[in-house]
């Protein structure tokens, strides 16, 4: 097979790049994906969407896929709303330095504010705030429905003619004769550019180039319960547990709780995560005492040393190009990501100039970048 450009990984990040460069009138495009599309960390994410992070580069980054969410929930037809996050603090010492994120925040135009528990109170009325001292609210976040998104996307794809293939795994890039060679389990496509948006698979695939990327994957657990009413509106982090709530537009209440774990080690379901959850959320929320646990599910974080993603296009060859090592925002960042990698397709430089400093190239240059504010 032969195609203009092929993108290995079917996830929301590969999905809305071809949509991107669909509109920019290329159609002569291949998705390869190992299993089902979305079946990575897409499918497992929380959907939140926030520009309230303590780095330059993820706040101007999502501040444009921000801009670019309801473009794409028009476009494709899914439902996203900016119904906000609440960072629920219990310490003196987070309090101080969320002040210090807030004053960051307003620096890069991004509205975030220290609220009290009373305010609290009135954002999420069923809330317990026994122990709350403080909290950041961030009325540009929100959230998007994950599976419409990546279902909807493949559907326009498709009808626009574009290949979408499922259950072909990459197993090895190479270059010949000015093409790019990646050879499957259903054999060799040859591309004049590859982008490569597989998560810690990424790093595996380009080691046969030469090419070092410091991706390694991290287990993350999650829970979700039966459906309600509207009961809770922002997503709530509370950040002393590194716990974070929301519930998605069908009602159901979506949990994930930081537990120990190493890094590229199998995920596997434990208790651990179960008795911290619960231990966690029923302190504010004494009702969920009383709630069904449908689902409980692992994936990974694909995390890199800095927590910042890996963008652009390889300095050893300029026609592969890399969308990796998300740190758990992938799915947030999407729309923001597939305009980067277009305008890199395009011969450009991407419009929001934070994305140069996420390329390939920044580990082995020394040129990493501090974000502490990755959740769940």
């Amino acid at each position: 097979m032969k195609t203009g450009i092929l993108i290995i990984g079917g996830g929301v990040t590969g999905l809305f790049t071809a949509v991107s460069l669909l509109e920019q009138g290329y159609r002569n495009i291949v998705i390869i994906e190992k299993s089902y599309i979305g079946s990575g960390g897409t499918f497992r994410c929380a959907t939140g969407i926030r520009a309230s992070f303590t780095s330059r580069e993820h706040v101007n980054v999502m501040k444009r896929a921000i801009d670019l969410w309801p473009e794409y929930a028009r476009k494709l037809g899914f439902l996203y709303r900016r119904d906000g996050y609440l960072w629920v603090l219990t310490r003196e010492r987070d309090v101080e330095f969320f002040k210090q994120v807030v004053e960051f925040h307003h620096s890069l135009s991004v509205p975030s504010r220290m609220v009290t528990p009373e305010e609290v109170r009135e954002i999420v009325p069923s809330i317990n705030t026994n122990g709350i001292l403080a909290a950041v609210h961030d009325p540009l976040a929100g959230k998007a429905q994950v599976f419409n998104a990546v279902l909807n996307a493949v559907i326009h794809l498709k009808r626009n003619n574009i290949n979408v293939y499922e259950g072909m795994r990459a197993l090895k890039i190479s270059g010949e004769g000015g093409r790019i060679v990646v050879e499957t389990n259903k054999g060799r496509v040859e591309a004049d550019k590859v982008i490569v948006a597989a998560g810690k698979d990424s790093a595996d695939l380009l080691r046969g180039l030469g090419v070092e990327l410091p991706i390694h994957n991290l287990a993350k657990h999650v829970l979700i319960t039966e459906a309600f009413k509207p009961v809770i509106k922002p997503l709530i982090i509370d950040w002393s547990s590194s716990s974070y709530i929301l519930q998605v537009f069908h009602g159901n209440i979506y949990i994930g709780s930081d537990i120990p774990e190493n890094y590229d080690e199998p995920a596997a379901n434990k208790y651990m995560f179960l008795e911290k959850a619960a231990k966690v959320w029923t302190r504010y929320f004494p009702w969920l005492g009383e709630v069904y646990v449908l689902r409980y599910w692992t994936g990974y974080y694909d995390m890199t040393p800095d927590h910042h993603p890996i963008i652009g296009p390889l300095e050893e060859n300029e026609n592969i190009l890399v969308a990796a090592g998300f740190s758990g925002h992938g799915f947030m960042m999407a729309p923001a990501v597939a305009e980067a990698l277009t305008q890199y397709i395009l011969g450009g430089k991407p419009t929001i100039p934070e994305f140069e400093n996420l390329k390939p190239d920044r580990f082995k240059k020394g040129k990493l970048i501090k974000e502490i504010a990755v959740f769940g």
